[in-house]
């Protein structure tokens, strides 16, 4: 029996709405949730391993699972990529500079995209120690946003084996002004080893460069030579027999890299001479290896100099 008090009797109108509003609700929850599960993101980066002020880079993946094309594009000025980076105290790490809009990507139904990206870019993360890392990427259809599992980083130093400051030439924007060079050496796994190059600000001490120039053994030390440019010269052992060989500019960027081998005991070696004139004596290219032996060492009939008779 009902008590006496003011109510309103549910009628056939209001107990209409309520349920239309009942099944609207659970019709967006079901359909969030299910979109939820057929947009996949993941992050996997190259290494775990890395140098300090070197490029983390890695590879997001995005597949569509939604039955149809999506768009993926900015919203209100948002880009749709964005990632959260904690520190080893779980300390959120502000961005040093608002990110660049990503380009709009439209996704077909079932397609995978696959987009690089690299995370110190615009988060710092030269302290020693180990980050961890996850994106976000925003799906303005829905508005939702869809976050991929944390992945772990550690930042560490490598091994210092060299270093020499130069001036900035004259004719550079920044002529006048002194950067150092250093190589050192790292480990990327338990027999990995590379030979890294990083390039810095003498007197800030900012770091402009770090970058891997190649596998490097400890056979032999790497040869290393400054031209009349203040451009540096490295070769090192890569492999067996093996051999790069980088020239660097004094921005830091890498102006070429080429390969050279030993065979019978020539091994190539960095060469220069009173004019500051650097280059690679000894050992051989990559398209002299491939040269069948006839054609080393034996010329053609045709490519006789004139004049001499014939046999």
């Amino acid at each position: 029996m009902l008590k006496p008090g003011n109510y309103e009797p549910l009628n056939s109108s209001n107990a209409m709405k309520s349920v239309s509003a009942l099944l609207l609700l659970l019709l967006t929850f079901f359909a969030v949730e299910r979109a939820n599960a057929q947009i996949q993101v993941d992050l996997e980066l190259d290494r775990k391993l890395w140098v300090q002020h070197e490029p983390i880079t890695g590879e997001l993946t995005i597949v569509n699972r939604a039955g149809q094309d999506v768009i993926l594009g900015d919203t209100d000025g948002m880009s749709w990529l964005d990632f959260s980076v904690t520190d080893g105290r779980g300390y959120l790490i502000t961005p040093v500079r608002n990110h660049l809009n990503e380009r709009p990507i439209v996704l077909s139904a079932g397609q995978t995209y696959k987009h690089d990206v690299t995370i110190n870019k615009y988060y710092p993360m030269a302290t020693i120690g180990v980050y961890r890392v996850k994106a976000t990427v925003t799906f303005p259809q829905i508005n939702r946003v869809f976050q991929t599992p944390v992945v772990s980083v550690q930042v560490t130093q490598g091994q210092p084996i060299w270093s020499q400051i130069v001036g900035v030439p004259q004719g550079h924007p920044k002529a006048g002004t002194y950067r150092e060079y250093s190589l050192m050496t790292f480990y990327h796994g338990a027999r990995s080893k590379a030979l890294y190059f990083s390039l810095k600000d003498s007197d800030s001490g900012m770091v402009y460069k770090t970058y891997p120039l190649g596998d490097y053994m400890t056979v032999r030390p790497p040869q290393h030579a400054i031209d009349q440019q203040n451009r540096l010269h490295v070769l090192h052992m890569s492999g067996p027999q093996r051999y790069k060989y980088s020239i660097i500019g004094v921005d830091g960027d890498p102006i070429s890299q080429q390969t050279f081998f030993e065979k019978n005991g020539n091994r190539p070696e960095i060469k220069s001479n009173d004019f500051g004139e650097v280059a690679v004596s000894g050992g051989f290219t990559e398209s002299e290896m491939e040269t069948p032996y006839e054609e080393a060492e034996f010329r053609r009939l045709s490519e006789r100099p004139p004049g001499l008779p014939n046999f």
